[in-house]
């Protein structure tokens, strides 16, 4: 995640540059960036600057279009790019990846970010599940989260390119199959891609609509936005995202716990290198929406970047992006929250916020034309100031406020798959 009063990223995927094409990043000198309109004249002002130090660095020069920016560089500095953005514009830093000018253009006149736009696949009308949301919430606990994030952090930088992100990343596999280990119809596996770091994707199959599919992810990368070239800055990434990680895990941990089975195939998804872009997700729902004519379809998707920090202001405990996301699932969301989490144990207050361009991994599948949603932590401007720094720390976060997010998944999952649960193996 970056900070998201400008504009953020969704970069489509350097393993998949074009939906249904194979990876041309290797190959490419040059590339095509988008980014929000808004972000591009302090991208390129910081560049600028940046080229006394740098003479091999052309600066790029940013074309409006339909609110959004093109622009071409170096495929050599695309990974300094992104920290370049997060310095040109603190609170954004957002931009997506492509093959060519062409593939650009589309990306900026994308029709699934267009008011109006259909999704095929219809959300469930009706809330039904209430005996079962109401036992699996009381098993949500906030410590379980703040451990996995401990965990999380503990490995440090979890960039995409070292050994050390991948080491999370197996991490989290060995911590899914070990939740999953009695379910014959769970499994979990590594995702490799053009780089270091996998993805890790866990799977409930359906158990009568195994190809519908209903996608929760966090992303298992970290940064520190300081860090230039050889710069070694540590970025434990604790609330950015271990907490979305651990919401997932605690999501996962609490319908195995329960014995839930969905009629719907469920995936919990730890998505790779997303602050360079969403390459990872990306690289998935381009995959998905290539196959998706014959093959699993994916009816909405969840996001959980930033969960864990109690904002100064206007401290409502879930936002719910309103830009870049579907309108429906929102709504959806919204009625859930009014009914599991009006009052009580399990009361949520919620609002609604912007987070500009692809501020996250939902951004992948909305440019797919697959509802997504992004629950956050605080108000527009008003999140967690210590992400992409060595100071974004567990010591920072809030166990009850995390807890509130896995709550919100789980009553999400549930409704939207229709399953059954197992209470003969409800352990106390």
């Amino acid at each position: 995640m970056k900070r998201g009063s400008c504009s953020k990223t969704i970069l489509t995927a350097l393993a998949m540059l074009l939906v249904g094409s194979p990876c041309t990043y290797a190959q490419s000198s040059r590339l095509w960036v988008v980014t929000g309109d808004n972000v591009a004249a302090a991208a390129q002002r910081s560049l600028a600057s940046r080229q006394s130090v740098a003479d091999d660095l052309v600066v790029p020069t940013f074309q409006v279009i339909n609110r959004m920016s093109v622009a071409d560089i170096a495929e050599r500095d695309l990974d300094n790019f992104s920290n370049w953005m997060h310095s040109a514009c603190p609170h954004c830093g957002g931009f997506t990846v492509h093959a060519s000018r062409e593939a650009a253009l589309k990306e900026v006149d994308n029709p699934a970010y267009k008011p109006g736009f259909r999704y095929l696949a219809p959300l469930p009308e009706t809330l039904d599940q209430q005996s079962t949301v109401s036992r699996a919430l009381d098993r949500v606990k906030g410590d379980k989260i703040l451990s996995t994030i401990t965990m999380l952090q503990g490995f440090g930088t979890r960039h995409f390119q070292t050994h050390k992100g991948q080491e999370a990343a197996e991490f989290v596999r060995r911590e899914w199959a070990s939740l999953g280990q009695e379910r014959p119809d769970f499994t979990v596996a590594l995702l490799s891609h053009d780089w270091v770091q996998n993805s890790v994707i866990g799977t409930i199959r359906g158990a009568s609509r195994p190809n519908e599919v209903v996608v929760i992810g966090a992303h298992i990368d970290s940064i520190n936005s300081r860090n230039k070239e050889n710069a070694k800055e540590n970025a434990p990434g604790a609330d950015d995202d271990a907490s979305g990680v651990a919401v997932v895990t605690e999501a996962l941990r609490v319908l195995m716990e329960t014995g839930f089975k969905p009629q719907r195939t469920i995936q919990f998804m730890a998505y790779s290198a997303e602050e360079v872009g969403l390459l990872g997700s990306a690289n998935i729902a381009d995959s998905y929406a290539t196959e998706s004519k014959e093959g699993p379809q994916v009816i909405a998707v969840l996001q959980f970047d930033m969960t864990g920090f109690i904002p100064s202001r206007d401290a409502r405990d879930i936002y719910l992006v309103n830009d870049y996301t579907s309108p429906e699932l929102n709504g959806f969301l919204t009625k859930l929250l009014k009914e599991y989490n009006h009052s009580g144990a399990h009361a949520i207050t919620h609002g609604e916020t912007k987070c500009g361009y692809a501020c996250s991994d939902h951004a992948s599948w909305t440019r797919n034309g697959i509802r997504a949603a992004f629950p956050f932590e605080a108000p527009l401007g008003g999140s967690n100031p210590h992400i992409h720094t060595s100071e974004d720390v567990v010591s920072k976060l809030d166990a009850t406020k995390a807890a509130r997010f896995a709550k919100l998944a789980i009553e999400f999952l549930i409704e939207t798959t229709k399953g059954v649960d197992g209470r003969e193996s409800y352990r106390n």
